[in-house]
């Protein structure tokens, strides 16, 4: 089907942003204020990505009666343990430490709500991120770019970061922060149509 809903992108995050704007895609930003939600006792990285970002969708939904609530959580995972946003320039410079050298994942949960029929569906992608060796300067360099702020596991794939990165495997967009084929079949599932 086609749809005349409007589309609400639960999310501040700029990458997500452009990345919707760049498939053509028209929708206003609305943001779930909440702080992240805490991990549950043997809960799966993917399985955390993906409450995540129901609760992130849900939380925005329940302010409209109508439209298409698209919610989004980011993570990065090493050794499965999640690394989420570091909290200072120290917290910052340990999550380097730990991707120094080594593969982690990206996981990003995708949720898309239809708030009038009351329907979901969820979904989550994972990509395989290597970094090469750093050494200290490297590393202090990348923090005094101020680059680590506000991103999992401190670093941005699309911006300074990028020197350190030798190997991806999977999807380049999820790294970034929203896998935009994973979307997309979230929308076919659902019947909605955006190659308008």
């Amino acid at each position: 089907m086609t749809t005349s809903d409007k589309w609400i992108l639960a999310s501040a995050s700029p990458r997500r942003k452009e990345i919707l704007a760049g498939i053509g895609l028209a929708f206003q930003v609305d943001p779930s204020l909440d702080p992240e939600p805490a991990e549950k006792p043997g809960e799966t990285p993917s399985a955390y990505a993906v409450r995540a970002a129901k609760e992130k969708a849900f939380k925005v939904a329940a302010k409209y009666p109508s439209g298409l609530v698209i919610g989004a959580d980011t993570i990065v995972v090493i050794g499965n343990h999640i690394l989420g946003k570091p909290a200072s320039t120290e917290e910052a410079r340990e999550m380097l430490g730990r991707l120094d050298g080594h593969w982690h994942e990206v996981i990003t949960g995708i949720c898309l709500y239809d708030i009038a029929r009351q329907r979901s569906r969820s979904e989550f992608c994972i990509s395989r991120v290597h970094f090469r060796r750093l050494n200290a300067q490297e590393i202090e360099w990348y923090l005094a770019k101020g680059e680590y702020r506000d991103k999992a596991g401190a670093y941005g794939i699309q911006g300074y970061a990028s020197v350190f990165i030798d190997r991806i495997e999977g999807c380049f967009f999820n790294v970034v922060g929203f896998p935009v084929s994973t979307f997309y079949g979230l929308c076919l599932q659902m019947g909605i149509n955006i190659l308008q």
